[in-house]
């Protein structure tokens, strides 16, 4: 029963990642993240066919190996959350943007410690410097 959740999960964010994939402001990495975890403890034959997938597939394996977060993606993420702070600003209170922007600051910080393509992944490691929060 648990495989049949973890796989339903998968798929339900398979079906998110293709939304971001052709909707801006909409995540597509972090969702296909979170569906090969998904497939992992699932489907070792929708794993596969997720890290093959022509869209998905470099994105996942440039993640599991080097750790890259895809420098577009990160870019869409700050302006959603500028977007989402704005809106935020006039309708809701003054403490709750307080709290989301401190949030989004967090999230930025970690995003952007990660190299942004396999092009500054690989200078990093010729440089010697750090990839995301390890050596």
């Amino acid at each position: 029963m648990k495989k049949w959740l973890w796989r339903a999960l998968g798929l339900l964010f398979v079906g998110f990642a293709y939304i971001g994939a052709i909707t801006p402001g909409i995540p597509t990495t972090f969702f296909a993240l979170l569906a090969a975890w998904a497939f992992s403890k699932s489907s070792p034959e929708l794993d596969k066919w997720l890290h093959e997938h022509p869209i998905f597939g470099k994105y996942l394996t440039n993640w599991e190996t080097k750790r890259v977060y895809p420098q577009k993606g990160r870019i869409a993420m700050v302006g959603v959350m500028i977007i989402s702070l704005v809106s935020m600003y006039f309708t809701v209170p003054l403490r709750v943007v307080g709290y989301a922007a401190i949030t989004f600051i967090l999230i930025i910080i970690w995003a952007f410690r990660y190299p942004g393509s396999v092009e500054e992944y690989d200078r990093r490691v010729t440089e010697g410097k750090k990839i995301g929060w390890l050596k």
